[in-house]
């Protein structure tokens, strides 16, 4: 019987080096003797391994120029397509989902959850980095990753630790995906020897109550070309952003529709958060949404803008529009911090600010990330140990559980 995958066969080729010039065209440096011959190895170019599979060119990084480690790495990618096409596992290597189809499937599951192309492509991106490096080591199967693998992907990102951190993230999202999907037992990606640790740089900041006061109280002097209706938006949008938590780009399209009385007293709100397709789910005070309702648009499908534009470029620039001002209102209500410093203030801010409210009051961390839509990894790094008086109740309840 044929088989329904073809084993792909893995080839070295060299990228030979090319004659350098001057600007006037003399030859001052010789490129490779070899240069057209692609499949003659033994120079010390740049090696890359190139396969077809289902008809597509695949060409990675050999991360070398030595001919010979070049032909290992090729004979071990060779085997876990072989491994993985047979069924038959590799000693310590289990068989299961190939990298590249679990890489596939998860984007694709993002897509479907009303992900942007935007954060789609970003993930994409880092998704196919960390692809590379595995697939330039022979992992060619989810289950052939350790948590050593992943470190040593971590230990070689650049960049600042912000964004070192996001792609970690990234990657313990899809390996968490591959769990969910029974591809593997647990996920390899979620050690806090790969998380990298908040070094304060990037400490979350919230405003306190007195702070947000002052903030609500500046919207009116915010001046220049903003409109009275503009600034009655503005201020609905801060009260939307300090009781929900919602990112800046869910408070500013959200639907009319999405708030719901329950009767008590109190308004559900419940949407998908469009950076991540995350559910949020999330109670308000019927007088807080009352407030709000007043200065957004008085009827409409949209709170706050007559509609929402469907290009991506449209969209970010409105999103950016809202930030602006936003920053404009900071800047205008002159916000201190508890040491009389400058406090610069962020849209982020008002989400910073309903988790920090959120933790103080006793929620337990997995119940605060449902709310605002985000992984307890992210939440849990970025806030847990930041809560003071969440630590000090945790104190109180030990000393009355010792005595």
């Amino acid at each position: 019987m044929k088989k329904a995958r073809l084993i792909p066969t893995v080839t070295v080729y060299s990228r030979h080096r090319l004659d350098k010039k001057d600007k006037h065209g003399k030859i001052t440096e010789k490129g490779c003797k070899w240069l057209g011959q692609d499949t003659r190895i033994g120079c010390d170019c740049p090696k890359m391994l190139v396969w077809y599979r289902d008809g597509k060119l695949h060409r990675q990084t050999a991360d070398t120029c030595d001919g010979a480690v070049a032909e290992t790495k090729a004979r071990e990618l060779q085997e876990g397509f072989t491994a993985a096409a047979s069924g038959t596992p590799r000693p310590d290597k289990p068989t299961g989902k190939l990298l590249e189809d679990a890489v596939a499937d998860f984007l694709q599951s993002k897509q479907q959850n009303n992900l942007t192309l935007k954060h789609v492509g970003k993930l994409q991106f880092e998704l196919r980095e960390f692809s590379k490096f595995a697939l330039a080591r022979g992992l060619v199967m989810v289950s052939d990753i350790r948590t050593e693998h992943v470190l040593a992907w971590r230990n070689l990102l650049e960049g600042g630790q912000n964004t070192k951190s996001k792609k970690v993230f990234s990657v313990i999202g899809f390996f968490e995906f591959c769990v969910e999907m029974g591809w593997i037992a647990r996920n390899v990606a979620r050690a806090q020897s790969i998380i990298f640790k908040n070094n304060g740089a990037q400490q979350p900041k919230a405003l306190t109550d007195a702070q947000f006061e002052i903030l609500l109280a500046a919207v009116p002097k915010v001046n220049g070309k903003t409109a009275d209706d503009q600034r009655r938006k503005l201020r609905a949008l801060v009260l939307l952003m300090r009781w929900t938590g919602l990112a800046i780009r869910d408070a500013v399209t959200i639907e009319r529709a999405r708030f719901q009385k329950n009767g008590n007293g109190f308004t559900n709100l419940f949407l998908h958060r469009a950076k991540t397709g995350h559910p949020v789910y999330c109670t308000v005070r019927d007088e807080i949404v009352a407030e709000i309702f007043a200065g957004a648009n008085p009827e409409g499908r949209w709170l706050f803008v007559d509609s929402v534009p469907s290009g991506e470029r449209e969209l970010d620039n409105l999103i950016r529009s809202w930030g602006d001002l936003m920053s404009k209102l900071g800047r205008v209500a002159d916000l201190k911090d508890e040491n009389g410093q400058p406090f610069h203030f962020t849209s982020h801010g008002l989400r910073h600010t309903f988790v920090f409210w959120c933790l103080n009051k006793g929620m337990p961390t997995e119940d605060v990330a449902a709310l605002i839509g985000d992984s307890l990894p992210i939440v849990a790094q970025h806030y847990s140990a930041w809560i003071t008086g969440r630590q000090e109740r945790l104190s109180e309840r030990m000393i009355a559980a010792l005595r």
